[in-house]
């Protein structure tokens, strides 16, 4: 029997993005754009402020954005400490596919990225922001740090596992979304799941 598919995001689930993220757009900024962990309150970095006030506009964002997914920026990115094994665990009951909506340009570097940290065996898919749900068919379970895409998964009914950060706060809980501190409780959660393939 096939193990059911689990769908895992690269940035800020596996990765330790935000924070290379945030220091890319204070140097592109001249320092003008500070922004601290707790002021990226919403999923589209251009839509926040630091504490002063500043942000950046969705046109310089793209440009960032750009900047980021060259590979001296995507090398500074570390992974969540521990999550290779944690993903190691699952994948005895899991089909592991690792997903992101990266641009193209970092495909090489995500490969080599992912090899060089020791990533458990995986299918790496990259698709559009917010299509996850579409372009790779059914999954038995998700975990994601975007609201926006794990209500898209929800509604598609995959049950979902938001890594919480400041930006992905949600009202409450619902029966297939659930915000998680951390992948110790994903693991504990998973591995009791009854799933169908």
């Amino acid at each position: 029997m096939a193990k059911p598919r689990l769908c895992v995001d690269i940035d800020n689930v596996v990765a330790q993005t935000d924070e290379v993220m945030r220091r890319v757009i204070r140097e592109f900024t001249g320092g003008r754009v500070d922004f601290a962990y707790p002021d990226i309150c919403v999923f589209e970095y251009w839509k926040c402020k630091d504490a002063r006030g500043e942000s950046i506009t969705r046109e310089q964002w793209e440009q960032i954005h750009d900047l980021f997914s060259e590979p001296p920026c995507l090398w500074q990115i570390q992974p969540v400490p521990g999550v290779q094994s944690r993903l190691a665990e699952l994948s005895g009951k899991w089909s592991l596919h690792l997903v992101t909506s990266r641009l193209a340009k970092a495909r090489r570097t995500t490969v080599e990225w992912l090899e060089c940290h020791h990533f458990p065996s995986h299918c790496l898919h990259f698709v559009l922001h917010g299509e996850k749900h579409i372009v790779l068919g059914r999954f038995g379970a998700a975990v994601e740090d975007d609201r926006s895409q794990a209500e898209s998964f929800a509604q598609a009914g995959t049950l979902c596992y938001l890594i919480a950060h400041p930006w992905n706060a949600i009202q409450r809980q619902t029966e297939r979304i659930r915000r998680v501190a951390d992948w110790q409780q994903v693991c504990a959660d998973l591995n009791n799941e009854v799933v169908v393939p």
